[in-house]
């Protein structure tokens, strides 16, 4: 799913998206998190470049979860991860010691790259995500056990908020990159 982008180019026109996010994680590579919707309306547009722009991790066995706010308006959304859901030609799964982020927003409908941020993680941040990246890629990867974890999750913390408050072990407001990186 790594690729590189700039506001206004296509994806593949191949490829239809579901909606919601997706979250990719390589070493030597930013942390990608792709976020896909029909229409996205002015505000989510803005929203991907304004701050604050604050992360939470949830670390659960099989999967972990990225939950995230853009900006000041919109409310926290959240996407799940296992470095087992990409083919090993990918590369390998991890988070670099830069933890420099890329939030790609994409209309779903007609493949077009609506904005583009990168910002930075704390190390702190950083260090939770990687320790949980490594801990699920030396774990042998069951797909019955994944979707069981996802949905003990959403049952017992149905929103994302409820993720935050009562479940994650890290959080941080991401820092945005410099115009010289």
């Amino acid at each position: 799913m790594h690729t590189v982008v700039e506001v206004g180019s296509r994806l593949d026109p191949e490829i239809s998206w579901p909606e919601g996010a997706a979250l990719s994680m390589f070493a030597g590579e930013p942390v990608q998190l792709m976020i896909f919707l029909s229409r996205p309306h002015e505000l989510e547009i803005q929203a991907v470049s304004s701050p604050p722009t604050q992360f939470a991790w949830v670390d659960s066995e099989q999967a972990g979860v990225l939950v995230y706010r853009l900006g000041p308006l919109l409310t926290w959304s959240q996407t799940p991860y296992n470095p087992h859901l990409f083919p090993p030609e990918d590369g390998l799964p991890g988070v670099d010691a830069d933890p420099v982020v890329q939030i790609v927003l994409i209309d779903r409908d007609t493949n077009i790259v609506k904005a583009l941020n990168a910002v930075r993680w704390p190390e702190e941040f950083a260090a939770a995500v990687r320790a949980s990246v490594v801990r699920m890629r030396e774990t042998p990867f069951n797909r019955i056990a994944y979707d069981h974890t996802l949905a003990a999750l959403h049952r017992h913390y149905p929103t994302a908020e409820d993720l935050i408050v009562d479940r994650a072990e890290a959080h941080c407001t991401a820092t945005p990159l410099t115009t010289e990186e």
